[in-house]
This record gives structure tokens, sequence and C-alpha cells, in this order.
């Protein structure tokens, strides 16, 4: 069981570090974590990740939003191109 929990994370990391999309293999992930136990596959996965899944987009969807938000009002501005020369002239 934990092997099999350990071998889920090591390749969500393996599909992060390798610059995959963690939004769309950490689901696959779970899949694995899940058949890897003696546990039914459709109740632990519908339930568990899927309304941990949630409320984590629940939670979090307004600090994604405002962020994106933000990044695209500093882009528009150029305040992110003065605040990047800024520091390339600073740091040499």
């Amino acid at each position: 069981m934990v092997i099999g929990i350990i071998a889920s994370l090591a390749l969500l990391t393996l599909i992060a570090y390798r610059g995959f999309s963690v939004i769309l293999f950490a689901p696959l992930c779970a899949l694995v974590a899940v058949l890897t136990t003696d546990q039914y596959l459709i109740p632990n996965y519908t339930e568990v990740f899927m309304s941990a899944a949630g409320k984590y987009v629940k939670d979090f969807f307004p600090v994604f939003l405002l962020g994106a938000v933000f990044g695209n009002v500093m882009e528009a501005s150029g305040m992110s191109r003065s605040i990047a020369e800024f520091i390339t002239n600073a740091l040499g």
C-alpha cells in the first residue's frame, strides 16, 4: 500500500520535472495509488480524490484568478519589463 503511494508520488514528480501538466496527470497518478491497494477503485477515486480536488479548486480559485489578472496588468502596463531591466542592471 505504501509502496503504491510512493510510486505514484515519484511518477507525478517525474512528470512535473519533465514539464508536463500536473493537473492532467494527477488523476492518473491517483489511479495508480488506488490500484495498488486492496480498496475498491471507484468509491476511492470518486469520493476521496475528486472531492479533494474539487475542494482545492474551490478554495484557491480566487488566488489563481487574481494572480492571472495581476500578471496581465503588469504585462500590459510595461511594469514587468521595467522591473526585469532594473534587476538585470543591478545584478549585471
